[in-house]
């Protein structure tokens, strides 16, 4: 069990739908509190925090790439190095376009994170962008295609 949250009073109705339902999502056992913790500060040395990560507020495309299949390789989160030797898991096979689009949007509305929500639209145009993918993506790949800025 977990002590739901209200949703941010900055989404829509839409929005604030999705945050709640993606909570859900979040906290199942299994799914992305598992590494990340409810708090979202994850557990040092394998998994980053969510915590105003621009991995998660950045470009939506590289975050939905992550969580459908999955992160493999070092990456540098707000500073602080992760060796990447346990991969993130990959949740395409387990989570519909409209669950995937509400989980993110509660992952970029909470742990001092505020963006847009993601849209199952969005969820969408990438699964059909890798159909029958099944390896993680490299931090490396992502990088590239998607730049920090």
């Amino acid at each position: 069990e977990f002590a739901a949250l209200a949703a941010p009073a900055h989404l829509s109705e839409q929005g604030k739908a999705q945050y709640l339902a993606g909570q859900k999502i979040y906290h199942r056992e299994g799914h992305c509190v598992t590494c990340h913790q409810p708090t979202g500060k994850g557990l040092d040395p394998a998994f980053p925090s969510l915590e105003k990560s621009p991995w998660v507020m950045g470009d939506t495309d590289r975050l939905i790439k992550i969580a459908m299949y999955g992160l493999m390789g070092p990456l540098e989160v707000n500073g602080k190095k992760y060796d990447g030797q346990v991969p993130m898991t990959p949740f395409a096979g387990m989570l519909k376009d409209d669950e995937m689009a509400a989980v993110l949007t509660f992952v970029r509305n909470s742990f001092g994170n505020k963006a847009e929500p993601v849209t199952a639209a969005q969820v969408k145009k990438i699964r059909d962008a890798h159909p029958g993918r099944l390896m993680f993506f490299t931090t490396d790949e992502l990088l590239k295609a998607h730049p920090m800025k």
